[in-house]
């Protein structure tokens, strides 16, 4: 097994202790979190409105740097007690601000409802509400991001995106695009003055008597400013942390405040000198782009790789003991958790639970293929082990040479119940970058983003290019293109099912319905990037990523080495499972008419509940290592990832495809009809690549294998699969060292992800009749995790009713 050699031991015991100062401090930080209620913040769309006003002429770059400078100037701060690290995204702790400048007119209508509504509620107060109808929604209507981009809306993509909600984008119609792997180890070295210098640099170069040279001194003169912003940001933190340790009484408290002050007045201005600067350094860094530009899954990436320096040499130097690196370690943990966004209602169903998508992952490949894992990578489980919140998005990176040690403290963390760390396989997303162009070295050091997104450093991968459902492209083959939730013509005509001869008929006609469908979200996602080039470019996102500086352009630009766009296929089981069901019990058996089966679809099963349950209990399901069902379950996908391979995205670069869900397999249920497989219209559609809840019936390991049968290589935007098991699953070494096995076991034969809810049911049902005694609970939705009650009831009993697997 190839190894690399470690100067620290890898401790594999818990190192800090529930006796312990830190340990207690780390909880009660943690409690903070679990009992603040989320509210909305109004400070920050005061100030860009503000901003907005007094800069109508400047060009777009200008004034988005001018309006960061003010944010980061302006808003309130505030300092937790018992927190180390320091830094929020609003005036409050756990709530979240209004990005005005993207959308306004969905609050408008909402926000009284906000506080109400089934999911993600927040308190709105009478002054929020009155400053935003008196001063914000006046400036902002009919100039928003999300004006700009529905005036390029075509009726072939009105119908598809909201007659029939066929596919979704709406987080990037009206929002931040986010989805991205900065470079931190950049500004943990050099720190923002070395980054400005570099800017400075290129600068030099640029003649302004030069045409091509005039956008690219725009984009650098943006950049400088913001590093000089940022710089600003984190030195409030400093002077307000002295104020606080001049007027503390309490010794221990007060050295706290000083050494905040102290490091905050260095980083990030500087390179990092120390583990704990390092951890303050890199939080700056990931709320600023949470602060400005409304964008999701910030994620920090392979963190035990570069952290691992910091904290090798505070240890090796003995300035730092393993105790308190741990509880260092773990008051940063719990910051995740803090960020939260705020959606429209409908974004909230695709998005239940705040997953911000701040996916941190440990272990894995080196750029030579040695094992990457090291001490810090323990210390991470650890501290997940020790909070159990939703944030970060812990994910695991594996491959067939980590350590055993390694895989079982991974299954021990998992144990835990709260759907983290999921797992990565490293040799499935490694070929799969490969196949995308990517070289190896660069292939192998691989972050991931957001869900589960493989991502290579200097990459814009404009990853969540939305979300279509395939299982109604099948619905739209069955009605020669009509919808049957909305009634109307949402789609081509290709052909009358009745009239259709063979089932080679049925997958021609699915095939026509894929083309069509794909290509209108083709171009609704490069028309939506273009609007975000034109009126919201990332100027300090940009300047993270890799050859952004050197090409003097901004992300959304295309100034990424890798500029890809990622839309994701969803309800894959349903449609699988319905075109199995068509071609048995229609073309096979004969047990249905064509004319029959119509007419049970467009009436929901009505009268047919003997029907319906043969659909759903006599006909194969996807999940049960079927090769018949798997096979068209395959072509599917393929048919799908065939016609979205044809096209290249706004930054000329490919689409690159995923199969995961977030929660939108609850918001396509409610406009998919019914389905042949003998789901009922409204129901929710598989979420993930996971078979439909309740389909598997043939254990774990089979369900596991209908999985692997879809090519995870082609998908290097991410897999989601979801299991759930019994608690006395993993009871014992024994049944971890046979959780182990079955693992490797799936990925050997091409499995790309797993993750696992290890909780009772009837513990779940409990948490959603008595609330109050489980809050805290966090449970694994789709890419992410949430607290359990903060969840609405149908994506609680969606998570309730998967199929419970025990391998005893």
């Amino acid at each position: 097994m190839a190894t690399k050699t470690e100067k620290l031991n890898c401790i594999y015991s818990p190192i800090l202790l529930p006796d312990s100062e830190g340990y207690q401090r780390c909880q009660r930080l943690r409690e903070k979190v679990v009992n603040t209620t989320p509210q909305v913040c109004i400070e920050r769309a005061r100030i860009i409105t503000r901003v907005y006003k007094e800069t109508e002429n400047l060009h777009i770059l200008f004034r988005r740097a001018k309006s960061l400078d003010a944010i980061l100037k302006e808003m309130s701060i505030f300092i937790l007690e018992d927190e180390l690290f320091v830094g929020h995204i609003s005036s409050k702790h756990r709530s979240a601000p209004i990005f005005p400048e993207f959308s306004v007119e969905w609050i408008a209508n909402e926000i009284d409802d906000i506080s109400t509504r089934p999911q993600d509620k927040f308190v709105v107060t009478d002054d929020v509400k009155a400053e935003f109808f008196d001063d914000i929604y006046p400036y902002w209507k009919g100039k928003t991001l999300e004006d700009h981009v529905m005036a390029y809306m075509t009726d072939e993509i009105r119908l598809l995106r909201f007659d029939a909600n066929l596919f979704a984008l709406g987080i990037h119609e009206g929002g931040g695009l986010g989805h991205v792997l900065l470079d931190y180890e950049k500004v943990l070295t050099l720190g923002m003055d070395g980054l400005k210098k570099e800017i400075s640099h290129q600068l030099d170069f640029m003649d302004p008597a030069t045409p091509s040279c005039m956008p690219k001194i725009r984009f650098y003169q943006a950049c400088i400013s913001i590093c000089d912003s940022v710089i600003a940001f984190a030195e409030r933190y400093a002077h307000l942390a002295k104020e606080q340790a001049n007027a503390c009484t309490n010794p221990r408290r007060k050295t706290e405040l000083l050494q905040i002050s102290k490091t905050c007045m260095k980083v990030p201005r500087s390179p990092a000198g120390s583990f704990y600067e390092a951890l303050q350094s890199l939080w700056f860094i990931q709320i600023i782009p949470q602060i400005y530009d409304n964008g999701v899954s910030i994620s920090p990436g392979r963190f035990d790789q570069y952290m691992y320096p910091f904290y090798e040499k505070d240890i090796t130097n003995e300035t730092l003991t393993r105790e308190k690196a741990q509880e260092y370690l773990e008051c940063f943990w719990l910051k995740f958790t803090e960020p939260i966004k705020l959606y429209n209602k409908a974004d909230s169903t695709f998005f239940a639970g705040f997953p911000m998508g701040q996916n941190l992952c440990i272990g894995g490949l080196d750029e030579y293929g040695y094992d990457a894992t090291n001490d810090l990578s323990y210390r991470c489980l650890e501290a997940h082990c020790h909070h159990l919140l939703m944030q970060p998005n812990f994910a695991v990176r594996w491959h067939s040479n980590s350590p055993r040690e390694y895989m079982f403290q991974v299954i021990k963390a998992i144990r835990k119940g709260n759907g983290m760390p999921q797992i990565a396989n490293d040799d499935v997303f490694v070929p799969s970058l490969l196949r995308l162009g990517v070289p190896l070295k660069e292939a192998r050091d691989y972050g991931i983003v957001g869900c589960i997104e493989a991502t290579p450093k200097n990459t814009w991968g404009r990853y969540n290019g939305g979300y279509i459902n395939l299982a109604k492209i099948v619905e739209l083959t069955l009605t020669n293109g009509k919808c049957l939730t909305s009634g109307k013509q949402v789609s081509i005509k290709t052909g009358d099912f009745i009239s259709f001869k063979t089932f080679n008929d049925v997958m021609d006609a699915y095939k026509e319905q894929v083309k069509y469908c794909t290509r209108q979200l083709v171009i609704w996602n490069n028309i939506v990037d273009m609007v975000h080039e034109e009126h919201m470019p990332t100027p300090f996102t940009s300047m993270l990523i890799g050859d952004c500086i050197q090409n003097g352009k901004d992300v959304t630009s295309g100034g990424a080495k890798y500029n890809w766009t990622g839309p994701s296929g969803i309800g894959i089981a349903n449609a699988g499972d319905s075109l199995y069901a068509i071609k048995k019990s229609v073309f096979d058996l004969k047990k249905l008419g064509s004319v029959e089966l119509l007419d049970m679809i467009f009436n929901n099963f009505e009268s047919n509940e003997v029907m319906r349950s043969f659909l759903w209990n006599h006909i194969s399901k996807y999940g049960n290592d079927i090769p018949d069902v798997d096979d068209i379950t395959k072509d599917a996908v393929d048919i799908f990832l065939d016609e979205l391979e044809r096209y290249s995205c706004y930054r000329n670069g490919p689409f690159v495809a995923s199969l995961l869900p977030v929660s939108s397999y609850i918001a396509f249920g409610r406009t998919t009809g019914a389905s042949a497989d003998g789901r009922l219209s409204g129901e929710p559609i598989a979420d993930g690549i996971s078979p439909q809840n309740g389909a598997d019936q043939n254990g774990p390991t089979a369900a596991a294998k209908s999985v692997a049968h879809i090519d995870h290589v082609r998908c290097a935007n991410g897999i989601i699969y979801n299991q759930k098991y019994s608690p006395s699953t993993l009871a014992t070494d024994r049944d971890i060292d046979k959780f182990i096995d079955m693992i490797n076991t799936y990925f050997s034969i091409g499995g790309a992800q797993l993750q696992f809810n290890v909780v009772d049911s009837n513990k779940l049902r409990e948490a959603q009749q008595y609330p109050e005694k489980y809050k805290g609970l966090v449970v694994r939705v789709a890419g992410y995790s949430a607290f359990f009650d903060e969840l609405s009831k149908e994506i609680q009993d969606s998570i309730i009713s998967r199929t419970e697997f025990n391998l005893n």
